[in-house]
């Protein structure tokens, strides 16, 4: 017989499973209809209709890309051990950036002091991408973006402050969890797939750090690493 812990790891296991197949089948659909769509108004000579239509299938490519994308990271984080080396930080912090679009990386404003730390710079590297795109998908384009990393003897601190709507209390409890989504509808449209933020509690789990969420709805939101 199977024991307690083996079955809650294996509902957990089938919850993921579902989960990321539904993830993926909503833009398989979209793109399938939209080809379909994009056929029939090209036989009707309607280029701009069949236009629309082709960049609604980039749009879902470029979603289930990322979505991949995404689960190729969690799986890695699962199932391999940290490679840690002594890395600058602030090289990774900036290279992140710089993988920006222009409108979010010119509203990105980074402090911070030149600190090398022994960690796996993948997942370093993992922890920055994701929390920028968190912050960047959550708030106005003219609102900033601020990044601090600096030392609290003994330790290493991160900190990403966004402008945005800010996170009920109670919906902080589940924000790291696969797949929660405070507005689902808004997520999807904005590009999100539902498991950055789980990425990046395990990232910093397994170098040794915490993360915690400070924040107020409607006033944004403040994701702290202490290493």
């Amino acid at each position: 017989m199977m024991s307690k812990d083996n079955q809650d790891i294996d509902k957990l296991k089938q919850e993921f499973i579902a989960n990321a197949s539904h993830e993926l089948k909503t833009p398989v659909t979209s793109i399938q209809l939209a080809v379909e769509t994009a056929i029939s108004a090209l036989d009707n000579s309607e280029i701009k209709d069949a236009k629309r239509f082709m960049n609604q299938i980039l749009q879902d490519s470029q979603r289930m890309t990322l979505l991949l994308s995404d689960l190729l990271d969690l799986s890695q984080l699962e199932v391999n051990n940290p490679e840690k080396e002594l890395v600058s930080l602030n090289s990774i912090i900036d290279a992140e950036i710089g993988f920006l679009s222009n409108e979010n990386k010119n509203r990105v404003v980074f402090e911070s002091e030149d600190i090398e730390f022994l960690i796996d710079p993948n997942d370093f590297s993992m922890i920055i991408r994701n929390l920028l795109r968190n912050a960047c998908n959550y708030s106005e384009l003219d609102k900033e973006i601020n990044i601090k990393l600096f030392k609290d003897e003994p330790n290493v601190v991160l900190s990403v402050v966004d402008k945005g709507r800010g996170i009920a209390t109670t919906d902080q409890e589940r924000i790291f969890e696969r797949f929660y989504r405070v507005d689902k509808g808004r997520s999807r449209s904005l590009g999100g797939t539902g498991i950055g933020l789980s990425i990046v509690k395990h990232a910093v789990e397994r170098n040794g750090g915490v993360i915690e969420l400070i924040s107020q709805f409607g006033e944004g939101s403040e994701f702290k690493v202490i290493f």
